[in-house]
């Protein structure tokens, strides 16, 4: 596994670089009030959390994560950041353990595949976001949309992606669930990262992301990284890469409605 690949996938600064600065140009977008308390839905290494408490302190923002091993690296994170307002907690993203409207603000870094695989668990996730946001908060959601990539290199790292575990959705069943669930989308725009791996890094990628499910989630169906490479490599060299995650799509919603559930009262 080469030690460059390594870094951009996880170590923060290089993988920032690489993401172009992307994750502070979404946050200085959103409309930030004094006294907010936001919530970082699939906060992973913690960074994106870390970067909206940069921007409001000294507001609350609290991540969470189902892998207690993202919670400590982002708990980590934290401490080597002099983190003042931020709190990382294990949870699941469907069964919120916060009081409804507990909230000023929510929101996800490039964590929607992970967390919903089909239209039926989007929905749940953004049901569940409605339910613990104030009625007028926002709702700040940066993904992959498919229809977005640009290159053969962009459209194969999505297969790839979804080859192993994720599930992506159009930028329409986004829009259009979140309109369902109760918000209103006032803002979508569009981030070029940069990131682009060669072929080695493209085989640490992998490895990273089959060894991730069973490390994060104690999947032991997970796929075998060298199988996943022998079936993609021939197409990655001949691409001379792969561009993972080279644009990232921003859904800025606010919650114009308190969303009931069929039966609810």
């Amino acid at each position: 596994m080469g030690e460059r690949g390594l870094r951009v996938i996880r170590e923060f600064q290089s993988y920032y670089d690489d993401l172009n600065g992307v994750r502070r140009a979404i946050v200085q977008r959103i409309p930030f009030a004094p006294g907010e308390r936001w919530l970082d839905i699939g906060t992973g290494d913690g960074w994106f959390a870390l970067e909206i408490e940069r921007m409001m302190a000294p507001s609350v923002v609290i991540g969470i994560d189902l892998a207690r091993c993202e919670v400590e690296l982002a708990r980590q994170h934290a401490r080597d950041s002099n983190s003042r307002f931020s709190a990382f907690v294990q949870m699941d993203a469907y069964r919120l353990g916060f009081p409804s409207g507990a909230f000023d603000g929510i929101g996800t870094f490039l964590a929607l595949q992970d967390i919903c695989l089909d239209l039926p668990s989007l929905h749940r996730l953004f049901e569940e976001a409605n339910r613990v946001l104030k009625l007028g908060g926002w709702f700040a959601l940066a993904t992959t949309t498919p229809e977005d990539a640009e290159t053969p290199s962009q459209k194969l790292a999505l297969e790839i992606y979804q080859y192993i575990r994720a599930g992506f959705f159009t930028k329409a069943q986004i829009q259009a669930a979140l309109e369902q669930m109760g918000f209103q989308v006032e803002h979508i725009e569009f981030y070029p990262t940069g990131v682009n791996l060669d072929p080695e890094e493209a085989q640490a990628f992998i490895r990273f992301e089959c060894d991730w499910l069973e490390r994060a989630y104690g999947w032991q169906n997970k796929p075998d990284w060298r199988a996943v490479w022998a079936h993609f490599e021939p197409r990655i060299r001949a691409l001379g890469g792969l561009e993972v995650d080279a644009k990232v799509t921003f859904f800025l919603a606010r919650k114009v409605r308190t969303h009931r559930p069929t039966g609810g009262v």
